[in-house]
């Protein structure tokens, strides 16, 4: 999905790149295109991903809560006397580790559209930017 979604908000920034040309804007100059791409790549890539890379209230989050809470509500660690066996963030934390909250994939979708998009902007930018003492645009 995300190699797709890449490809597809390149071509936005692009088409907007583009049109913003077309309507008069002033084409960037040479040089600022190294610094002109990874900003605007590195925002691109925060909002495609931010599916992936919400924290707090994930589906993990949620299971780690839940089985501590019946933990310590059933005792399920410790017996009437008191005696503790087991910790029940411990409990909570094994019984939970293999649901995925997608927040490992944040770093992967953020590097692959930054990636894919940084190219393409690098490249259209180069294309059609001016030179510092051309005077036509």
């Amino acid at each position: 999905m995300a190699a797709g979604g890449a490809s597809l908000l390149t071509a936005v920034v692009v088409f907007s790149m583009l049109i913003a040309s077309s309507l008069g804007a002033p084409r960037p100059l040479c040089s600022e295109c190294e610094t002109q791409c990874p900003t605007s790549c590195q925002a691109e890539a925060e909002t495609f991903c931010s599916g992936y890379c919400r924290r707090g209230g994930g589906l993990q989050e949620g299971c780690r809560r839940s089985v501590f809470e019946d933990c310590t509500v059933k005792g399920t660690c410790c017996s009437s006397n008191g005696t503790c066996t087991c910790d029940c963030n411990t409990v909570a934390e094994r019984r939970c580790i293999s649901i995925s909250d997608g927040t490992l994939q944040c770093e992967p979708c953020k590097r692959s559209i930054y990636d894919q998009c940084g190219s393409t902007c690098r490249n259209d930018c180069n294309n059609n930017c001016k030179k510092k003492r051309c005077r036509h645009a």
